[in-house]
């Protein structure tokens, strides 16, 4: 009977399913009955965040331009992350949806609210909310274990880089998210976290919005030291040119134009530590080139 009772209550344990409960980003609780085994994310850093922690058979479908890893271009579309198509959506039964809290339609999450699906809204302010968010998904989708530890390595990897730049000469840098027309970030937007962990700082920080269109001139006035886009997969050619016929720039001056992969440095996922080991390696290179040309000229 005794071993009867202890079998009977092994098994009652092992397969109770409990509910899971995760606080988002914009403070609301986003709770589930059990971890989620259908998810739709509506961004593609969202949809690396889900391969990062092992839960790509859960992902039913996503949005546009999720083409990182390679397997998840293979993932059924439902839109774009500024609009997604709400009956196709509906038709994947998801039992959680992954939004991007700046830029997916507020009006369409409000709406797969009232339908009774679940929405997490994430939007990160600091890099080391990025490892956050990696658990909070972890939690959601039963992935705990796996989402801790990527959650830690990314907040190891990136202490290490903060610790290796803290003590570099700060350089005035303007970062280019688009040149026809110029569009960069101001101080809040997480390009600036990554500039200010290489010692860069934003010469637009101040800006009122978030993603400022600026003019040549207003570029020219600010004289940055380092010019640094991620401005289309196309690479930095038309970029290089437009700013190579203002000489009198510093950063034009010393041949300090960068160019970075905006797949790896617009997208809030663990890849934006690549990006800024990548940054931090091209502010080494223009404080270089800065002492060199000094040197030359004393």
């Amino acid at each position: 009977m005794k071993k009867f009772l202890a079998t009977f209550i092994f098994l009652l344990t092992t397969n109770t399913v409990f509910a899971v409960s995760v606080v988002d980003d914009e403070d609301n609780i986003v709770e589930l009955s059990k971890p989620a085994q259908r998810v739709i994310t509506l961004a593609p850093s969202l949809t690396e965040m889900i391969y990062s922690i092992g839960a790509e058979d859960r992902l039913v479908a996503t949005v546009q331009f999720s083409d990182f890893p390679a397997e998840a271009k293979d993932k059924p579309r439902i839109g774009n992350y500024e609009r997604f198509v709400m009956e196709r959506l509906l038709s994947f039964q998801p039992d959680l949806v992954v939004a991007w809290l700046s830029v997916n339609n507020g009006q369409q999450l409000k709406q797969l609210e009232k339908l009774g699906i679940p929405v997490y809204r994430s939007g990160p302010e600091k890099l080391s909310d990025i490892s956050h968010t990696i658990k909070n998904l972890g939690i959601l989708v039963g992935q705990q274990e796996r989402s801790n530890q990527v959650a830690n390595e990314f907040d190891n990897r990136l202490e290490s880089i903060r610790n290796k730049n803290k003590h570099k000469r700060v350089l005035n840098a303007f970062y280019q998210v688009w040149h026809k027309p110029i569009y960069t970030v101001n101080g809040k937007d997480t390009i600036s976290k990554i500039m200010r962990l290489c010692r860069l700082k934003n010469v637009f920080e101040n800006a009122m919005v978030l993603a400022p269109k600026v003019t040549v001139e207003s570029v020219v006035k600010h004289n940055p030291e380092i010019i640094i886009a991620g401005d289309n997969n196309s690479g930095p050619a038309d970029w290089v040119k437009m700013w190579s016929s203002w000489p009198t720039i510093q950063a034009v001056k010393n041949n300090n134009l960068f160019y970075i992969d905006p797949d790896l440095i617009h997208r809030q996922s663990i890849r934006i530590l690549d990006a800024a080991e990548i940054m931090c390696k091209q502010a080494d290179s223009a404080r270089m080139n800065i002492k060199k040309n000094r040197d030359q000229t004393h």
